[in-house]
């Protein structure tokens, strides 16, 4: 499996999933978080993140490229095991393209993992936002998802508790260093 997911302009992105030989291609524009909501997606289907709802039902996302919407919707099925659904549609009607199929979600997310690190080096979070325009880079998402990757834990918060209301905090240098590490 091989994704590849690349900004073509000022609020476009193309992505491109070959599997088993076959390569199918969608396109995103900047009236969704494409990029967010992929990985926002994976984060909530995590078997260590994913609360009852995203384990029983998965996630749903949608992006728009105008006229054509690609509707995406991932589920974890356990045992390093996600299935994903995707739908391209030109109307609601009638879809121009669907794809299912299973795969393993470690190596699924490994690949965004691997796509959102070279955004960060090409296009920094900083240029990130202004070629996407409407949304931010998903810096503690995407912070997240590598620390699961590489440790098979939770992201290290610190939760305390003060006049009955749980804070939590996370480690700024700790998330930059990480943020270092490739």
């Amino acid at each position: 499996m091989k994704v590849e997911y690349k900004l073509t302009g000022a609020g476009w992105a193309e992505c491109e999933i070959t599997l088993n030989g076959k390569a199918y291609k969608f396109s995103a524009g900047y009236l969704t978080n494409a990029f967010g909501d992929i990985l926002q997606a994976l984060l909530d289907i995590n078997p260590l993140y994913s609360d009852e709802i995203y384990k029983e039902e998965g996630a749903s996302f949608s992006w728009d490229a105008e006229p054509i919407e690609t509707d995406w919707h991932v589920k974890y099925l356990g045992d390093d095991k996600m299935q994903i659904a995707i739908s391209e549609y030109e109307d609601s009607q009638h879809p121009l393209a669907e794809l299912n199929l299973e795969c393993s979600y470690d190596a699924f997310l490994q690949q965004w993992i691997k796509t959102a690190e070279n955004i960060l080096l090409e296009y920094g979070i900083v240029g990130y936002k202004r070629l996407w325009m409407e949304h931010e880079f998903p810096l503690s998402i995407y912070l997240q998802l590598k620390y699961y990757l590489q440790h098979k834990t939770e992201f290290p918060v610190i939760k305390e508790t003060t006049d009955d209301i749980e804070i939590l905090k996370s480690n700024i240098e700790m998330e930059l260093n990480y943020l270092k590490k490739n």
